[in-house]
């Protein structure tokens, strides 16, 4: 659901994407379909709404900031855990 009032936004991306693309092509698809799917579980772990993405990178808003925090922990987490 939409937060109202004041929210917290959180934004991420892949940071050097394009180059990946360049460099592994159709190789890279699974990998950012891990990530899209590892930040996708965080944000309904706590409640983050999915205002926008596009390519590789969401823009999430947040009721409550710590929800915020606890979602960017949680999926940094899991991305670091990740067996790339």
């Amino acid at each position: 659901m939409l937060p109202i009032g004041t929210v917290t936004l959180l934004f991420t991306d892949i940071a050097g994407s394009s180059r990946l693309w360049e460099q592994h092509g159709d190789r890279f698809i699974p990998v950012w379909q891990a990530h899209d799917a590892i930040l996708l579980d965080a944000m309904s772990r706590f409640q983050g709404y999915e205002v926008k993405s596009e390519g590789d990178a969401f823009m999430v808003a947040f009721a409550d900031p710590v929800d915020a925090v606890n979602c960017s922990l949680y999926a940094q987490t899991a991305l670091a855990r990740y067996p790339w």
